[in-house]
């Protein structure tokens, strides 16, 4: 970087000095938008894996009941089966 290039603003001309300014104001509102789409989709995506967590503990607590349900049915007819080949 040259440092003659460097000069505080305020030796500048009013309207070169206004310029730059707005060139600065428009590029920092582009830049906050950017960073709040990054924001947005990188809490979207974030949501998407903690629905998707969700829906899998879900399914495997539903399998769960249904195979202990399952055992609770084989359990009663294999009891019912016992005691009538005892007798």
């Amino acid at each position: 970087m040259n440092n003659q290039n460097l000069k505080p603003f305020n030796t500048w001309p009013a309207d070169e000095h206004r310029a730059v300014s707005v060139k600065g104001g428009i590029a920092s509102g582009l830049a906050r938008r950017r960073k709040a789409i990054i924001r947005a989709i990188c809490y979207a995506v974030m949501e998407q894996g903690q629905i998707e967590d969700e829906q899998k503990r879900l399914a495997y607590n539903e399998r769960k009941r249904q195979q202990r349900a399952l055992k609770r049915e084989l359990a009663k007819r294999n009891s019912g089966t016992n005691s009538a080949n005892t007798d």
